[in-house]
């Protein structure tokens, strides 16, 4: 994607009825962000996603794809001397607010006092350019390194902390019913969980004139990735202290509880002494989730913990224990010496004990660990903490719009007094919220 290219490429379609918005359409869908119709690729969460990519926004620099889509002129345009700008920043003004940032109106629309054709060269370019921003923020913010969405699962909501229906039974009601007698009734009672009120993080890229001119290309994507990885940080963080227990949100009832206790409370005891060794370990948290009981009616919760997640001191341990090939086991009471009456017992079976769980890990968790504003914990103590859960219900992030990138409407005094061409913004809602303590045990030395 040359100059020469993006130019014939933007002239055969501006030729067309709604071409520029079209031209904008492949630019982006070139780098993964829509399909053909120019629709952005999202999960069944809303989260965007990139896909089928064909370039990436390094291929493409701001000089030629100003010198492709603007012509000739985009040098004196962006000249940092030359207030020539000033008007087009006025006339986009002017139609942001009178058709409320109709992406159309600003590649189609010729209503404006002055050249229609440079206008709305412009607008196409600060539109791809801004392709190229949203990539690389999403790019950083899906770093895979990062685990807070494997650790809760985003959940769309459009309420600001909201109550969801708890750990709920019937009761042991159901019993043999004879000819002609009625149905035994069953009620639900009133319990629920209340999810913390969300919060939004955001940051923004801006793009001066002369980042253009001098095409500093890889400066503004190089911030733009630094935007994602901030607020990816910050939502890793946020995750992380609701997994470990820095943060207690459980609010069960109308009352609120500690995400992990030692002691059984409303049916629930999550918390114990179990150092990750052997697979004997494994063996003792499975059977404490499958002791988890309804708080209501004292019948035991189906729990089906599918994960593990360990600090990093502990990574080969886990690897060890839930990716053996072979297991074996020796007893015997003669040991050392072994004779006829106390012989050494050797059973050997393929695989390992307990197979199927995933293990994850981070070293944010170990620094949350022992930060003196999270667990606080000695090196020594984190070591040994690790937890096994499952998926999907013990913990979910109540989202209200998952991370999106748009164009601030240009403000003409602003702008000309700072040089920017134009303004990105990212933004991402949501809290992590604890739904159900019954499903997660934490164990640790």
């Amino acid at each position: 994607m040359n100059p020469l290219k993006i130019r014939s490429l933007y002239e055969s379609r501006a030729k067309q009825s709604n071409g520029r918005l079209r031209f904008v359409s492949e630019m982006r869908q070139g780098l993964g962000l829509c399909d053909a119709n120019g629709n952005e690729h999202k999960d069944l969460a809303g989260n965007r996603l990139l896909k089928d990519r064909r370039w990436l926004p390094e291929q493409l620099s701001l000089q030629e794809l100003a010198e492709g889509i603007i012509g000739p002129s985009w040098r004196s345009l962006f000249s940092p001397d030359n207030n020539a700008l000033s008007k087009y920043l006025s006339a986009r003004s002017v139609m942001e607010n009178r058709f409320g940032g109709d992406p159309r109106a600003l590649l189609e629309n010729t209503g404006v006092p002055i050249d229609p054709t440079s206008f709305l060269n412009i607008n196409a370019f600060s539109s791809v350019v801004g392709g190229l921003i949203e990539v690389k923020i999403l790019e950083a913010f899906q770093n895979p390194a990062l685990i807070a969405d494997r650790l809760a699962p985003a959940t769309p909501t459009k309420l600001n902390g909201q109550k969801i229906i708890g750990v709920n039974r019937i009761g042991d009601l159901a019993k043999e019913r004879k000819p002609g007698e009625p149905h035994p009734r069953g009620q639900f009672n009133e319990r629920w969980v209340q999810t913390p009120e969300t919060a939004e993080f955001a940051l923004a890229v801006e793009v001066t004139k002369e980042a253009v001119f001098f095409d500093l290309t890889g400066q503004i994507l190089q911030n733009a990735a630094l935007v994602g990885e901030e607020i990816a940080y910050r939502k890793e963080l946020r995750v992380i202290d609701a997994f470990i227990g820095v943060t207690n949100t459980f609010n069960y009832g109308g009352t609120a509880y500690n995400t992990y206790v030692t002691s059984r409370t409303q049916g629930y005891l999550n918390d114990h002494s179990n150092p990750l060794n052997d697979w004997t370990a494994i063996q003792a948290t499975m059977l404490l989730a499958q002791r988890q009981q309804d708080p209501q009616t004292a019948k035991r919760i189906l729990v089906n913990i599918d994960t593990v997640v360990v600090n990093p001191a502990k990574v080969a341990t886990a690897a060890l224990i839930l990716s053996a090939t072979q297991t074996e086991r020796r007893t015997g009471s003669g040991s050392p010496a072994q004779t006829a009456s106390n012989p050494l017992n050797v059973s050997v079976s393929p695989g390992a004990p307990y197979t199927g769980l995933a293990q994850m890990t981070s070293p944010l968790i170990e620094q949350r660990c022992t930060a003196s504003d999270g667990l606080n914990l000695a090196q020594a103590n984190a070591d040994e903490y690790w937890w096994a859960f499952e998926k999907g219900k013990f913990m979910q992030y109540m989202q209200n719009y998952p991370l999106s990138v748009s164009q601030a409407a240009p403000n003409t005094y602003e702008m000309l007094d700072r040089g920017i061409v134009a303004a990105y913004f990212a933004n991402e809602r949501g809290v992590p919220a604890i739904i159900s303590p019954w499903h997660v045990v934490r164990n640790k030395n």
